[in-house]
């Protein structure tokens, strides 16, 4: 993972070539995370099992295979970074933010998705993995 081209997403932030604030929203935290990543020190050490690990993977690869297509190297990044926020970290799949208005958010401790209760039953959906919380119905309107 440390020799993913790093730099060429980090620019996608900034680069007026990419318009859709979602494709900068998601390399911002991706450039995050994978910074974070290099920088954590774990202090206590856990198990995580295999089969949770291969499940990731696989569903991952069910994801590029059906969606997303793409390269080798930016399917290993996505599964190193879903791992580590899924098992280790403990953060959304996706950006999020402190305001109840986006999609996903933190609120007192917890993260939620607003989409999550529509995703989390389809095929092989990453959402299981996923720590956020289901949003109630009124919570749906901020």
């Amino acid at each position: 993972m440390e020799n993913y081209p790093i730099d060429y997403l980090r620019n996608k932030v900034t680069d007026p070539r990419y318009k859709d604030p979602l494709t900068k929203k998601l390399a911002k935290y991706n450039t995050g995370i994978y910074d974070e990543i290099f920088s954590v020190e774990i202090e206590d050490d856990f198990e995580i099992k295999d089969g949770v690990i291969k499940n990731i993977r696989s569903d991952i690869g069910f994801y590029f295979d059906r969606y997303a297509g793409g390269d080798d190297e930016t399917k290993r990044f996505t599964e190193n970074i879903s791992l580590y926020l899924a098992l280790i970290a403990k953060k959304p799949l996706h950006p999020y933010s402190e305001d109840k208005s986006d999609d996903i958010y933190f609120s007192e401790g917890e993260y939620y998705c607003k989409g999550r209760m529509k995703y989390i039953h389809d095929e092989k959906s990453l959402c299981r993995y996923c720590v956020c919380k289901n949003v109630g119905f009124s919570a749906m309107f901020y």
